[in-house]
């Protein structure tokens, strides 16, 4: 990405953040700092599309936007998902979306699909679905060397 991209969008939190101050903005929920990230991830996300040449930036774009959104549903839903469990659903679903869906990487999918699995799988709420409670008892258990596996499949694949 260029220089002149990344300036212009912190320039443009910068005006968002400043429109906040002075009391501008509609409500001070609409330019929370978790939006202006949100947004940031879809205009990488954007332009990423429209740039063959950054092929990774559809990722880091949706990681953004996917965690800009989940902190501000933290702040402003009573009800939203608190555990930390959401992050590595989060970035999974990124992988799986971005990586293997839309670019047609073989790899990411994989990475995306096996985080969104241990994500929903380490959910407190998922052992209370009929039959998955003792796979979410392993999962529980083991789900660092999962991680193990997982980066060093990254890390040493070729």
């Amino acid at each position: 990405m260029r220089t002149k991209t990344i300036g212009i969008l912190i320039a443009l939190a910068g005006i968002f953040l400043l429109f906040r101050k002075q009391g501008i903005s509609p409500s001070p929920d609409t330019l929370s700092w978790e939006l202006i990230l949100a947004a940031a991830g879809l205009l990488v996300i954007i332009y990423a599309r429209h740039k063959p040449r950054h092929p990774y930036l559809m990722i880091w774009g949706g990681i953004a936007l996917g965690l800009g959104l989940h902190a501000w549903g933290l702040n402003h839903i009573k009800d939203w998902p608190s555990h930390w469990s959401m992050i590595p659903v989060i970035i999974g679903a990124t992988f799986l979306i971005f990586g293997g869906l839309i670019k047609k990487n073989r790899h990411h999918g994989t990475i995306g699909t096996l985080l969104l699995l241990l994500g929903l799988f380490a959910w407190p709420g998922v052992a209370d679905l009929p039959g998955l409670n003792p796979a979410t008892q392993i999962l529980n258990s083991y789900w660092p060397g999962i991680l193990v596996i997982l980066g060093g499949y990254m890390a040493f694949k070729k």
